[in-house]
């Protein structure tokens, strides 16, 4: 294992039970619930139907993991079923963890990134979110000092979602994932509606998290036969995302002016995109933006960026290209498990290979002090003063 004495992942996943919201809502929704289904578009095999799409079972099982050369390996059957039952078994995960070097992480849905994404069903999504959000506020109470969970609120209905947000906090859930990009009928988020909602989360220092999949474009995973010809296209679309969302909505539309504390969290967008955003922000912010008669936010892109806006990092090859520019206090690694491409077992030779030409220090901050100060957990004192 590496010389890192505390790791902790930003980023890491449950893959909630199949049967979750069927067993919770029972007949409630019907059929238009998250389930198990046999068959889609003429393939007999096992789907996972979100809500609005359907996902093949057997892609998303966490049988991959990223190796010397950023490619994959095959995990052993016996490593599979342990990592199986971690969804079920909150202390087998704290075992994997301790194998695997890592101090705490941040635990995030799978499945639940996906039904967000489903139109014109505003209340099964919010029960969906109520159902998951107890689930995950059970399992991490095992222990809150390793596990610190996410909710995951819809925007849709702005009363509930505040009320939800104050109902999961009190439930010790740390940060929030809510929709990357609303859906088409919603407001934007740049309208007052939702200050409500940035007001709460502001005061109660939940960081509000948009991540992968949860915006309007649609993941690979969904793509089944034929639309599969698609999957470079989906991939890039999916990936790229964020950047407009934040700077239309949250730095030139005004969210950052109103709330300055407010905390955004990118979930694993990686950083090799935000020397090209800051860039192409800066000219908005200068002549370019003026031309168009652009009201420029109250406060720098640049400070903005380093204030308010978090960077999820995986085994981004190019970090140390662009890790200045995102600012090395604002990069909080993750593990991205127990999804395909994560880096379970092998997180400390990952970790020397994708911060092998970074300062030492970048390293200690990007893969675990970050987060704790985030987060505010407790760090080993020998590393604190390390780190001072």
């Amino acid at each position: 294992m590496g010389g890192l004495k505390y790791v902790v992942s930003a980023d890491s996943h449950i893959m909630e039970p199949f049967d979750l919201w069927t067993k919770a809502l029972g007949d409630k929704h019907g059929e238009t619930l998250p389930q198990v289904v046999n068959e889609y578009r003429g393939e007999k095999t096992k789907f996972y139907f979100t809500g609005y799409e359907y996902i093949k079972i057997g892609d998303f099982e966490p049988v991959d993991t990223s190796d010397s050369q950023g490619g994959s390996q095959s995990l052993e059957d016996e490593m599979l079923e342990k990592i199986d039952r971690t969804n079920k078994d909150p202390d087998l995960r704290l075992e994997l963890m301790d194998q695997d070097g890592v101090s705490a992480e941040i635990v995030n849905p799978t499945y639940l990134l996906y039904t967000l994404r489903t139109p014109n069903k505003v209340e099964m999504v919010k029960d969906c979110c109520t159902v998951y959000n107890d689930y995950i506020a059970d399992y991490v109470s095992t222990n809150p000092t390793r596990m610190l969970g996410t909710s995951m609120i819809d925007m849709e209905d702005i009363d509930w979602a505040v009320s939800e947000l104050e109902r999961t906090r009190k439930r010790n859930l740390r940060t929030v994932i809510i929709n990357t990009d609303v859906r088409d009928g919603m407001l934007p988020y740049r309208d007052k509606a939702y200050d409500r909602f940035w007001a709460a989360a502001q005061d109660l220092e939940v960081p509000v998290t948009l991540h992968i999949i949860t915006g309007k474009e649609q993941d690979p995973y969904t793509l089944q036969g034929e639309d599969r010809g698609i999957v470079a296209q989906s991939l890039i679309r999916v990936l790229s995302d964020v950047g407009p969302v934040l700077a239309n909505e949250f730095i030139f539309g005004g969210i950052f002016d109103r709330f300055p504390n407010l905390q955004i969290i990118l979930g694993e967008y990686e950083i090799s995109w935000i020397p090209w955003f800051v860039f192409r922000c800066r000219q908005l912010e200068g002549a370019l933006g003026q031309s168009m008669d652009m009201v420029p936010p109250k406060r720098s892109v640049d400070e903005v960026m380093y204030n308010n806006v978090w960077h999820g990092v995986v085994d981004d090859e190019y970090f140390d290209r662009a890790y200045d520019v995102a600012g090395p206090k604002r990069i909080m690694w993750g593990s991205d498990f127990p999804h395909p491409r994560n880096t379970f077992p092998n997180t400390h030779d990952v970790l020397d290979r994708v911060f092998a030409n970074v300062p030492e220090d970048v390293k200690i901050d990007v893969t675990g002090l970050n987060c704790a100060r985030l987060f505010d957990l407790d760090v080993p004192s020998d590393v604190a003063a390390a780190a001072e």
